[in-house]
C-alpha cells in the first residue's frame, strides 16, 4: 500500500543564473514550465493525499516571478513548512530574504560545491557564485529561516566534504545531504570525468562526520552510498528516499515518487535480499553500477 504523503516537490521551471557542470538546466529561456494551474493543482493534489510540507526546487526557483504568490497559496491552504531549495544567488540580496520570510518560507536549502570561492565558483562556472552564496546565509540567518546545505559532489571536490561541512557550518547551515553526480552513458566527457564510485565518498564522509561527534543523528546524510559499505558507527548518514514520502510533480504534470527515480537507485544485486538492511536501502543507481561494477558491495 502506498504510504502517505509528508511533501510535495514542484519544479516551476528548469530555468537557472549558474551554469553547474553536469546539469542541464541554463540560463537562456525557462524550458518546460508549470503553469499558474499547474501548480494549484499540484498542491491541491499534495494536501489530498497528505502532505503538509512544500519543497520548491528547480532550475533556480528565485527567478520565478510567481514564486511569492506560489509559497502565500500554499500557506493558505494549509502547508505548514515551505522549503525553496536555491542557489541562493538572489538572496544575496536582504530584502528578498525579508521577502520569502514573510510570504511564508521556512527554511532554505542551499547548493554547495565547494569549500571555497576557488572550487565553488568553477563547478557552477559562475564568477562570484561563492561570495553571493555566503552573503545570502547571513540574510537568512538574521531572517530565523532554517538552514540546510545540499552538497553535489563531483571527483574534483570530493577531498573538500570534511572543509565544506566546517566552513558552512560556521555559517549556519545545520544538516547536510551529499548527493553524488549522476551521469549515464551519454554524459559528456566533461562530467563523465568527475565521476566517482560510491565507495570513494566514504573517506571524507568519515572525516566529516568525525569532526562533529555530538551532532544530531542527521546531521549528515549521504545520498546515493548504500550502508553496505559504511563503517558500522557511520551509517546513521544512510539515506533511504522512501522515508521522506515525498512526490515530485514537474512541468507537463510528470510526478512521481522520488524512490522511483532511476536518480535515487532502485537497482538491487543478488546478495542484496539476504542484507539485514535491505528495507533500509533504495539499492544502487544503475548509472553507478554500470561504470564502477559490484566490487565491494556485500550484504550485511
Amino acid at each position: 500500500m502506498t504510504r502517505r504523503l509528508q511533501w510535495l516537490e514542484v519544479t516551476p521551471s528548469y530555468a537557472c543564473n549558474q551554469r553547474c557542470v553536469g546539469c542541464f538546466s541554463a540560463v537562456e529561456g525557462e524550458g518546460p514550465v508549470m503553469s499558474s494551474r499547474e501548480l494549484g493543482d499540484a498542491l491541491a493534489e499534495g494536501l489530498r493525499q497528505g502532505a503538509r510540507s512544500l519543497w520548491v526546487g528547480g532550475g533556480e526557483p528565485t527567478l520565478r516571478r510567481e514564486l511569492l504568490g506560489l509559497v502565500r497559496e500554499a500557506r493558505r491552504m494549509g502547508y505548514a513548512r515551505v522549503k525553496l531549495q536555491t542557489n541562493a544567488m538572489m538572496l544575496a540580496y536582504e530584502d528578498a530574504v525579508r521577502r520569502c520570510r514573510e510570504a511564508g518560507v521556512t527554511e532554505v536549502n542551499v547548493a554547495i560545491k565547494g569549500a571555497t570561492a576557488e572550487t565553488h565558483d568553477a563547478l557552477t562556472q559562475t564568477p562570484g557564485a561563492f561570495e553571493l552564496l555566503v552573503r545570502a546565509l547571513g540574510h537568512c540567518q538574521r531572517a530565523g529561516l532554517a538552514l540546510e546545505g545540499d552538497v553535489l559532489l563531483y571527483r574534483r571536490n570530493l577531498a573538500e566534504i570534511p572543509a565544506m561541512v566546517r566552513t558552512f557550518h560556521g555559517l549556519g547551515v545545520r544538516r547536510f545531504n551529499l548527493w553524488s553526480l549522476h551521469a549515464d552513458r551519454a554524459a559528456p566527457m566533461e562530467v563523465e570525468r568527475e565521476t566517482f564510485a560510491p565507495r570513494d565518498v566514504v573517506p571524507h564522509l568519515v572525516a566529516a562526520m568525525d569532526a562533529f561527534p555530538d551532532a544530531a543523528p542527521d546531521f549528515l546524510t549521504a545520498l546515493h552510498v548504500p550502508a553496505c559499505v559504511l563503517p558500522a558507527k557511520h551509517r546513521r548518514a544512510r539515506f533511504n528516499p522512501r522515508d521522506l514520502d515525498l512526490l515530485v510533480t514537474n512541468p507537463g504534470g510528470h510526478a512521481f515518487r522520488l524512490e522511483a527515480s532511476p536518480m535515487e537507485g532502485g537497482v538491487y544485486l543478488d546478495g542484496c535480499a539476504r542484507c539485514a538492511l535491505r528495507g533500509d536501502c533504495n539499492g544502487l543507481r544503475a548509472a553507478d553500477l554500470d561504470r564502477t561494477g559490484s566490487e565491494g558491495f556485500e550484504p550485511l
